[in-house]
């Protein structure tokens, strides 16, 4: 691989991401891959979690990003080395996925959006209709909502999981604007209905754009937990199940085209307002897929 840049697939809520990873996952001696790092700090920031946010170590006089943010090591560690198994003749290059909403709003205003920190990285993009990501979305929050109810969690250690404003394709394309304006970079932009559909073409064009080597395996996985999606969330961990909530899905698949078709529900009106306030943005971001 020439290109050794660590690679960063921004997402948005139910967009088939967290599937996007599995594979990289197969690739073990190729790739180190890093699920939703961002998504702690952000959830802390969302339910001012002060300790969390204070625990978070400022960066060393030796990093490479220098600046203090609460992003900013958990950027200098995706930009650390990463070796296969400790040997250092097999180094990893790192794949990343986490949500554009988080970091567009952490970067307002800050050297997160300068073009020095972001051509560090090699930044992609994963979006799915809303037609079927908003009702996901809404299905999931729901499911924890009720799972908080069973064990009586009190209003006051909940957070606000769905919204119209929580949806991300409007961050999505505002990030995925400022990325290019700012680095000047071709972006691999992947189209999730694509990719169920023709996986290996997706696929071989997405690395093709990252200047990674597409293989056979990564289009075929076992059904299992992954160990690195059990992310531990400030004040969700009392949440039971949370991991069958969120990744039950993609634990279950084998391949994209092979993912489980989740059942429809009765939704009230208010879904399908917010995914017509979202096609536009899903539309407008349409442009710049991947073809295949």
């Amino acid at each position: 691989m020439a290109d050794q840049k660590p690679i960063i697939l921004w997402a948005h809520a139910r967009s088939l991401s967290t599937v996007f990873e599995r594979p990289f996952l197969q690739l073990r001696q190729e790739f180190y891959v890093v699920h939703e790092p961002f998504v702690p700090i952000g959830l802390a920031y969302q339910a001012k979690n002060v300790e969390f946010l204070n625990s978070i170590q400022p960066p060393k006089p030796t990093d490479p990003i220098l600046f203090p943010h609460h992003f900013t090591p958990t950027l200098n560690e995706i930009l650390t080395p990463h070796y296969y198994d400790g040997d250092q003749t097999k180094p990893l290059r790192v794949f990343v996925k986490d949500l554009a909403t988080i970091f567009l709003h952490a970067s307002e205003g800050n050297p997160l959006r300068s073009k020095e920190v972001l051509l560090k990285f090699k930044h992609t993009f994963l979006i799915r209709n809303p037609e079927k990501s908003v009702k996901s979305y809404y299905k999931a929050a729901n499911a924890t909502y009720k799972a908080w109810n069973d064990v009586n969690i009190p209003n006051s250690e909940r957070m606000e999981l769905f919204s119209a404003d929580a949806i991300g394709l409007k961050e999505s394309r505002a990030l995925y604007d400022l990325i290019k304006d700012i680095t000047g970079e071709e972006i691999a932009l992947v189209d999730a209905d694509d990719l169920v559909r023709e996986p290996e073409k997706v696929l071989k064009k997405y690395c093709e754009m990252v200047g990674a080597e597409f293989k056979k395996e990564m289009l075929a996985w076992k059904a299992e937990k992954v160990k690195c999606w059990d992310v531990k969330i400030p004040d969700m961990c009392h949440v039971p199940d949370l991991y069958s909530i969120w990744h039950g899905n993609a634990a279950k698949s084998t391949g994209f085209n092979l993912i489980n078709k989740e059942k429809d529900i009765e939704y009230p009106q208010y879904i399908y307002d917010i995914i017509a306030d979202n096609t536009p943005h899903y539309e407008y971001l349409l442009q710049y897929k991947i073809n295949v």
